[in-house]
């Protein structure tokens, strides 16, 4: 079960063995975190399509001369077996910096709550080529799409979530100072990739999976990327805790589960006769504590 720091006021709490049911929250959470995307690649597709119409003519005439389609296929295999041979530099560890404590904590008096691992659960959402790890006791979690060079769109969501009880009235804001380091890649002839990466804090009722209000759905985009060509960008540090505050409003006794989470979306026309497209992304999240101030 996740720990508390004592205080004698505190009036977030976790709840008693069996009232907090997640099966309806873990549904829901999926069809929120995967509707967007399934909605971007069905548009993705219709780019492809549109690409390999526009592209057709010259792909017609040079597929007529052997030489060019075996070149076509060299490159592609050259671009493959030097992106799985690249050696990424490694981002720095994160950490929970001074300036993320202060920024949590900042007009925090009566009514404090601080929450650090064990979390209670992992969440792993991945479609295709994603990859979602968590590990609950130490609070760290990452997304991963790499080294696959098929056509279409794949995601990865990891997490880990939390379910706690309020036991007065009020409103309750949760502040998280989640650390990162992330990196993306595309490369692309002829045809495009996306690449994208997030974090994200869901905040839902435990039975049925609604996402309670006002705002307890927050995001904090940190790449968005699509090209017809090559490019890439890595970075790593920290956003403040109120960047991605979600605020609910409780009643006295009323359970809530709290996700937190890292997202990776890319999507890629793969390797073709003639051009190609391909898009990657990595992104891991620390999350040392999380305070929530009634």
């Amino acid at each position: 079960m996740s720990q508390m720091i004592p205080k004698a006021d505190a009036n977030v709490q976790r709840p008693d063995v069996g009232e907090a049911s997640t099966k309806a929250a873990e549904e829901q959470l999926a069809r929120l975190v995967e509707e967007p995307w399934l909605v971007e690649a069905d548009t993705n597709e219709r780019i492809f399509a549109a690409e390999r119409q526009a592209n057709a003519p010259l792909v017609q005439f040079l597929e007529k001369d052997a030489d060019a389609v075996d070149a076509s296929q060299e490159i592609g295999r050259l671009r493959r077996k030097a992106r799985i041979q690249s050696d990424y530099v490694e981002a720095a560890a994160t950490h929970a910096y001074d300036s993320l404590m202060r920024d949590a904590l900042k007009g925090v008096k009566k009514g404090l709550n601080i929450f650090v691992p064990p979390y209670d659960w992992v969440i792993d959402i991945e479609h295709k080529a994603g990859e979602a790890v968590g590990d609950k006791a130490a609070g760290t979690f990452s997304s991963v799409i790499e080294g696959y060079f098929g056509s279409g769109a794949s995601w990865a969501t990891a997490g880990v979530g939390v379910a706690l009880k309020a036991t007065v009235d009020g409103v309750a804001n949760i502040r998280p100072p989640m650390s990162d380091s992330w990196r993306w890649f595309i490369d692309a002839t002829l045809f495009s990739a996306n690449t994208s990466g997030s974090c994200r804090v869901v905040v839902q009722d435990p039975v049925s999976g609604a996402v309670l209000g006002p705002d307890g759905d927050r995001s904090v985009p940190l790449w968005n990327h699509t090209s017809q060509t090559g490019a890439s960008g890595n970075g790593f540090g920290s956003f403040f805790a109120s960047d991605i505050a979600p605020t609910v409003t409780l009643s006295a006794g009323q359970v809530f589960n709290v996700s937190f989470l890292a997202n990776v979306f890319t999507d890629q026309s793969g390797s073709l006769a003639f051009g190609h497209s391909y898009a990657d992304g990595r992104l891991e999240v620390s999350l040392p504590f999380f305070v929530v101030q009634m």
